[in-house]
């Protein structure tokens, strides 16, 4: 299955592929968003097909903390979305949407594949560039999305209402979106940590120092120098947003600019933010994915 200049490949093994439902087979009928959730349950390899070089995606990032899958079978979609049940709602689901924002799950297969790619050719500074586009790409689509097949119209309104009203941006809306979201879970106050552990202890000076000073005080936990910081889930975009206002987007003459100096080595330094941006974004999708077949 070809998606621009990525075909799609199938990686579970032969003996196993009589069990995948007929939503999810690789072949030219299966939808862009079919496609998306098997390469971020790490299930499918692809082939740029400029570079003739095949990737294979073996990781299952649905799951926070990014689990390696240790086989690639058709357990991990059972694992994934619990029930047989639930997974014969799920291909219901996208037998009725497949043509309904078909270019917006094209867009962003490429996006994520796009990543994957570039993070496997150890290209990180391009791989967060991908997340941001990503990032920017779904903060209104996801709640629009949500909000489509919830069964309370009226309050998922109200809801959206309260949402734009509130937000200075589409970033702040989308943060707005995701406190709903995870509502009673606890979700937002899990924590994850950094690890500056590159093989020059002056790299790891560096990185550590920047995203403490774009954390600032209030958004980071036990900070361990040069060595490890702890950040909540509810900060990361924060952290991601900030870091693509002032490094990418430099504005002459504005002090937040982080300037070129100022990070030594920038693949290893988005190395360390990159799978954990990813991970926090599937992991979204995943539920948004998971309440429409409730």
């Amino acid at each position: 299955m070809q998606v621009g200049f990525y075909t799609f490949e199938e990686q579970i093994a032969n003996q196993y592929r009589r069990f995948i439902k007929p939503q999810f087979e690789i072949n030219p009928n299966i939808s862009f968003e079919a496609l998306l959730i098997r390469l971020l349950l790490g299930t499918i390899s692809f082939t740029n097909e400029i570079e003739d070089i095949q990737y294979i995606q073996n990781k299952n990032y649905s799951l926070l903390g990014i689990q390696q899958n240790a086989g690639v079978t058709t357990r991990i979609f059972k694992q994934c979305f619990e029930s047989q049940r639930k997974i014969q709602t799920l291909c219901n689901f996208l037998d009725e949407t497949r043509y309904i924002n078909r270019q917006f799950f094209e867009n962003f297969l490429m996006e994520i594949t796009c990543y994957f790619h570039r993070t496997q050719e150890e290209s990180h500074t391009l791989a967060f560039l991908h997340i941001y586009r990503s990032l920017e790409f779904i903060s209104y689509s996801f709640p629009l999305i949500y909000a489509s097949i919830t069964r309370d119209y009226y309050g998922s309104f109200n809801s959206l209402k309260n949402y734009f009203h509130d937000a200075k941006n589409d970033l702040a809306f989308f943060d707005t979106f995701l406190q709903k979201l995870f509502e009673g879970q606890g979700t937002l106050d899990q924590q994850f940590t950094l690890q500056f552990d590159c093989f020059e202890p002056r790299l790891n000076q560096n990185h550590f120092r920047v995203i403490k000073q774009i954390l600032t005080d209030t958004r980071y936990l036990n900070p361990v120098e040069d060595i490890s910081i702890t950040v909540e889930y509810k900060n990361l975009l924060f952290l991601v947003q900030n870091l693509r206002n002032r490094y990418f987007h430099f504005s002459v003459g504005d002090k937040r600019n982080i300037r070129t100096t100022e990070i030594y080595e920038t693949d290893l330094f988005f190395k360390i933010i990159n799978e954990e941006a990813i991970n926090w974004i599937s992991h979204i999708y995943f539920e948004i994915l998971k309440a429409s077949i409730t």
